[in-house]
């Protein structure tokens, strides 16, 4: 099962984060965070006279904004000069394969960042940022629960490596002949013993090995589905 994975991280005073430095500056601002590799996609909310203060120091700090979306309580920019470098963080996450949600915020100095990750992996990511990370003062949990989506109550996960792991050669075999010659079919295009005889081995053989790879199949994919 996957999970929503909500940190809330506050910055040594001496941080280099450039992102955290505005923030800082800028307590009344929020500052939400993309990026796309290339540019820095970076949305700020706020009064119109603080978000006039934030952009002229981010102009300073970030260098060229490319595009101004403005409106009456925040402003979209596209600016040029990634920011990625300065993340140590994006190691981490890159360590256990987890997933990043985007946009980061950054809000008085504190920074939220959103991951999708293991119920086991959650643990061992917060001891890594807590001891590895000398450039963080504190970081606490906000969420940590089964993601939700908008197609049922939870995501359809099905770890398929670890599926063909738990399959056994033999009964790899057996569903890949059952699935290619058309067993699944409705009707039946052909009978188990023909299967059978293809590898040339017993029926009952074959059987057992059928049925034990479709249970392994169906433990994975019934509760993925239905939640069972």
């Amino acid at each position: 099962m996957l999970y929503n994975f909500i940190l809330e991280i506050t910055h040594q005073k001496t941080s280099s984060n450039s992102f955290h430095k505005l923030s800082q500056d800028h307590p009344n601002v929020t500052i939400e965070l993309w990026c796309n590799s290339q540019n820095d996609i970076i949305e700020l909310k706020g009064t119109k006279d603080a978000l006039d203060k934030a952009i002229l120091d981010l102009e300073k700090d970030f260098g060229h904004v490319v595009k101004s979306f403005p409106e009456r309580t925040h402003v979209q920019l596209v600016v040029k000069l990634c920011k990625c470098t300065e993340f140590p963080l994006d190691a981490i996450f890159t360590k256990y394969d987890c997933l990043e949600l985007p946009p980061t915020k950054y809000l008085a100095g504190r920074e939220i960042i959103n991951l999708i990750v293991t119920p086991d992996d959650a643990g061992l990511i917060l001891d890594h940022i807590r001891k590895e990370v000398p450039m963080i003062a504190e970081v606490n949990v906000l969420k940590l629960a089964p993601l939700k989506t908008t197609s049922g109550p939870y995501p359809f996960y099905l770890p398929l490596s670890e599926l063909k792991t738990a399959l056994t050669d033999k009964q790899q075999l057996a569903l890949s002949i059952a699935y290619k010659n058309g067993y699944y079919d409705i009707p039946r295009a052909i009978p188990l013993k023909a299967l059978a005889e293809e590898i040339a081995i017993s029926r009952r053989t074959f059987d057992e090995h059928l049925r034990k790879a479709e249970k392994k199949v169906m433990s994975f994919l019934v509760p993925a589905i239905l939640n069972v």
